[in-house]
């Protein structure tokens, strides 16, 4: 039987620093992962999964493999460049285990706080509401996602999609048709820095490549938000 504990997968290239750390903010409550995609040197710690340079992608599929193998309910991912102070590492432990006791959230992210060296989407930068928002989608550098949405869009063909732009939004899609929650936590910021790495134009060819081969699959920025209540388990 399923169980509803946290994988937690953090996602690391050449920011191993980082990447423990976030080990360590999340080791004493989940069982917690770095899955290490070619850094130079690789990432040297217990928690650490060391892989070939696979990508966003490749990294998405393993992390849901190693969450099937448990059999758990929920994958947090997280990219390891991606900033948090300890006040809101208690306030995302906190929020984290709050979702998981849900039964209609798809995913559910912290908020982006403004920085001069960050960088977020609209729906993703925090609001200071004070509270949980419900969207339409939410970027992939972070995600809390329950397997009912993951199981139906892992893994993604790799001769399509390496680089794993736009995974965020075929999850959010599923969650949509779902009538599952898409939700953004304004009481949790982090600061996600401004860059990718990766050849934009390449990884934007990719993920239309790969939206096109899903059955129905419509964009979820066509689409107003889902207003259903949280419900609890």
């Amino acid at each position: 039987m399923m169980t509803d504990r946290i994988l937690c997968c953090i996602f690391n290239h050449n920011r191993n620093e980082q990447a423990i750390r976030w080990a360590e903010r999340l080791g004493p409550h989940f069982e917690t992962l770095i899955l290490d995609s070619g850094s130079s040197p690789a990432c040297e710690h217990g928690a650490a999964v060391q892989l070939e340079n696979i990508y966003y992608a490749g990294l998405m599929n393993k992390a849901w493999e190693l969450l099937c193998e448990r059999d758990a309910r929920w994958l947090m991912i997280v990219t390891s460049d991606i900033e948090i102070d300890e006040e809101n590492t208690v306030k995302l432990i906190a929020g984290m285990q709050d979702i998981a006791k849900t039964a209609n959230v798809g995913l559910y992210q912290p908020s982006c706080a403004l920085s001069l060296h960050g960088r977020a989407l609209y729906q993703s930068m925090c609001h200071y509401t004070g509270r949980v928002r419900r969207v339409n989608f939410q970027e992939g550098w972070f995600h809390l996602v329950c397997r009912e949405i993951l199981d139906e869009v892992m893994p993604v063909d790799l001769s399509l999609n390496r680089l794993g732009w736009g995974i965020d939004l075929a999850l959010s899609h599923v969650a949509r048709i779902k009538r599952m929650l898409v939700l953004v936590d304004d009481r949790v910021r982090v600061i996600h820095p401004k860059g990718t790495g990766y050849n934009r134009e390449a990884a934007l060819e990719q993920m239309r490549r790969w939206h096109a081969s899903i059955p129905g699959y419509t964009s979820p920025r066509h689409f107003p938000p889902l207003r259903d209540e949280i419900r609890y388990i």
